[in-house]
């Protein structure tokens, strides 16, 4: 087996951190052990830029001590552990006591030794340097069009290993292994410069197609050029399957335990009650085979499952860990998200949804706004009131044409109750499972 995984050594090493804690008075503790090995090709207009081999390797100690709790980490194993957590009972002692810091329930720790084919090892062990240059060599288009003014790509492949382990007699572990490819393309514009990005992730290299993703760089910067401006107003808005995420995240957020636990997120009262559209379903899947985001447990070895977050509307679901359930006296769940999925309504993807609203499906009749990107912004997660910067294509009574530089603005539960229709082109390389989206009624400004 490759040096990239945690050998018995390491794992031993570990665990000698939490046995000398237990010596030194700890009653309880948790040992966190990773490793991590990254192999990078960068090209820079056509060429081989930089070729870069990193590993990390960390080893995290949570010490539960006379009611109070403090985290430890080093990326030294083999020496100094006993003075490392000398030092750390030390520390901990001096903390104020917190009787709501506990390990988790050993009950809802993960267990299983399921094959959620997330590593491919025989894969990751078949890369060489030579063929990692040829897969970002393969993925350059620079010097296909006369109007590509620079490239930037990058290849890069990782190995993640990771053991967890406490004093209740937990141990899990899982790796993971993953291929990647962008590619950035800055074309000739009229009087500027656009451009483009796109990338792609694989289990295997063999899945990775480099090539077609700078073909749709390329081909995303030469359609960027020539934007104009389009007046302002309640208009269609589609976003997608790429950009769609970007409007899932702070209703991830506000679920958050520790943002309910502070006041400080917009579903922090609607738990039970119906807050989004009748038809919307999303479900944290953690365990899809060989999905991005599937999982085994949590970031403390609770068992990551299915669990629905919004059911027909309603919302089912925070994400609640050990500590704020004892916090604020309720059931714990996991401590986040790792891959939601938003359900689709129609079998159709993007281009067809942009036709079905050009034909009125979501009225716009100022117009239809296709969000391609977002562009900074920023939600407060008390409120949900939002404004994010967005580009991408106008349809309407001024014809068609790109568009930069718009600004949407409203609220998170008011956009998403004004969620026409959910497609089914969600990108397989996103943990984060979200189709293009349609929403009416939204307010742009440019």
């Amino acid at each position: 087996m490759t040096d990239a995984f945690l050998n018995n050594s390491e794992i031993a090493s570990a665990r000698a951190f939490m046995e000398k804690a237990l010596e030194a008075g700890a009653q309880k503790c948790r040992v966190t052990v990773s490793k991590s090995v990254m192999d990078l090709v960068g090209v820079l207009d056509g060429q081989v830029d930089k070729i870069t081999h990193s590993m990390d390797r960390a080893v995290t100690l949570a010490i539960f001590a006379d009611g109070r709790f403090g985290t430890f980490s080093t990326n030294k194993f083999e020496e100094g552990v006993e003075d490392f957590v000398k030092k750390a009972m030390e520390t901990v002692r001096m903390m104020a006591p917190d009787e709501c810091r506990d390990l988790p329930d050993p009950s809802r720790t993960e267990k299983d030794s399921e094959d959620i084919k997330v590593c491919d090892t025989p894969a990751y062990e078949s890369m060489t340097m030579e063929l990692r240059i040829r897969k970002a060599l393969e993925g350059s288009v620079f010097g296909t069009n006369p109007d590509i003014v620079s490239e930037e790509a990058e290849y890069s492949d990782t190995l993640t290993d990771l053991c967890i382990m406490d004093s209740n007699g937990l141990f899990c572990r899982q790796s993971e292994c993953t291929f990647d490819f962008a590619n950035e393309i800055t074309v000739k514009d009229a009087d500027a410069k656009v451009s483009a990005y796109w990338w792609d992730a694989a289990r295997s290299p063999l899945k990775l197609d480099t090539a077609a993703v700078g073909r749709k760089a390329l081909k995303d910067a030469l359609d960027k050029r020539d934007a104009k401006e389009c007046a302002g107003g309640k208009m269609a808005m589609v976003v997608d399957y790429e950009s769609a995420s970007r409007l899932l995240a702070p209703v991830l957020s506000a679920m958050n335990g520790f943002a309910i636990q502070q006041n400080n997120s917009f579903l922090a009262d609607k738990l039970g009650q119906k807050c989004f559209p009748d038809f919307l379903n999303i479900t944290e899947r953690p365990r899809e085979e060989g999905a991005y985001g599937s999982r085994l447990f949590d970031s403390v070895g609770i068992s990551a499952r299915e669990m629905p977050l919004v059911s027909n509307g309603v919302l089912k679901n925070w994400f609640v860990n050990t500590y704020i359930s004892k916090k604020m006296g309720i059931s714990s769940t996991v401590d986040d998200a790792s891959r939601p999925v938003v359900a689709s309504t129609t079998a159709k993807g993007c281009k067809e949804l942009l036709e079905d609203c050009l034909k009125g499906l979501a009225g716009g009749n100022n117009g239809t706004v296709l969000v391609t990107g977002f562009n900074g912004g920023n939600c407060n997660s008390a409120t949900g009131d939002f404004s994010f910067g967005a580009e991408g294509f106008y349809y309407g009574p001024d014809g068609s044409f790109p568009v930069r530089e718009l600004v949407i603005t409203g609220n998170m539960l008011e956009l998403w109750n004004n969620l026409v229709a959910v497609g089914n082109d969600a990108r397989p390389c996103r943990p984060r499972v979200v189709p293009t989206l349609v929403f009416k009624d939204v307010d742009f400004n440019s």
